[in-house]
C-alpha cells in the first residue's frame, strides 16, 4: 500500500472519528437540555397545582371555625330559651339565684380558639410548602440557563432559550423590590 493511500485513510478514519465524537456530543448535550427543559416545566405545574390546592385548603379550612360558630350560635338560641323556661319559669320562687348557682350551657370558646388556630396552622404549612416549591423551580430555571450557556453546550444549544417561569409574589414585595424601602413595619392595621 502506498503512502499516500495510507495517509488517505487515516485522514479518512480521523474525519469519522471526529465526526463521531461531534454527533455524540451533540445528542448528549442537546437530550440533557431537553431533558432540564421539561423537568423545569414539570415542576412549574407542580407549583400551578400546589398553589390551587394552598388556595383551596386555606379557603376550606378557615370555613369550619365560622360554621362552628355558626351552628353553635343556633344550637344556643334554639336550645338556651326552652331550657331557661322550663327550668325557672315564672312558678317557682327564688329562680334566679338557682340559675346563678347551677352550672349551665356556654358558649366554648377554647373550641374556637383551636378551629382558627387550626387555619393559622393551615395558611403556615401551605405557604411553606409553596414556598419550596417555588425555591425548586428557580433552582431548575437557574441550572438550565447556566447549561446553556457554559461551553461547550453553547456550541451545541446556541439557539436554545431559557425556559420561562412564572413566580407568584405580591404587590408588596415588588413594591419593595422596584423602590429598595420597606417601610411598613406595622403587622395590625
Amino acid at each position: 500500500m502506498s503512502t499516500k493511500v495510507k495517509v488517505a485513510i487515516i485522514a479518512g478514519i480521523s474525519i469519522l472519528f471526529f465526526l463521531a465524537i461531534y454527533f455524540g456530543m451533540m445528542i448528549n448535550y442537546t437530550n440533557t437540555e431537553i431533558t432540564m427543559r421539561k423537568q423545569t416545566t414539570a415542576q412549574q405545574d407542580v407549583c400551578r397545582a400546589n398553589y390551587d390546592k394552598m388556595f383551596k385548603t386555606i379557603v376550606q379550612v378557615a370555613q369550619v371555625p365560622e360554621q362552628f360558630v355558626e351552628k353553635s350560635k343556633e344550637a344556643f338560641k334554639e336550645i338556651y330559651p326552652s331550657l331557661m323556661e322550663g327550668r325557672y319559669g315564672n312558678d317557682r320562687g327564688g329562680a334566679l339565684m338557682s340559675w346563678v348557682q347551677e352550672s349551665n350551657p356556654n358558649f366554648d370558646m377554647a373550641s374556637v380558639g383551636k378551629l382558627y388556630e387550626n387555619v393559622q396552622i393551615a395558611v403556615e404549612a401551605n405557604r411553606e410548602e409553596y414556598f419550596v416549591e417555588q425555591k425548586k423551580l428557580i433552582d431548575l430555571q437557574r441550572e438550565h440557563v447556566t447549561y446553556i450557556e457554559k461551553f461547550p453546550a453553547r456550541f451545541f444549544l446556541g439557539d436554545k432559550e431559557e425556559v420561562k417561569i412564572t413566580i407568584i409574589t405580591s404587590t408588596i414585595t415588588e413594591k419593595v423590590y422596584d423602590t429598595g424601602k420597606d417601610d411598613d413595619i406595622k403587622l395590625f392595621e
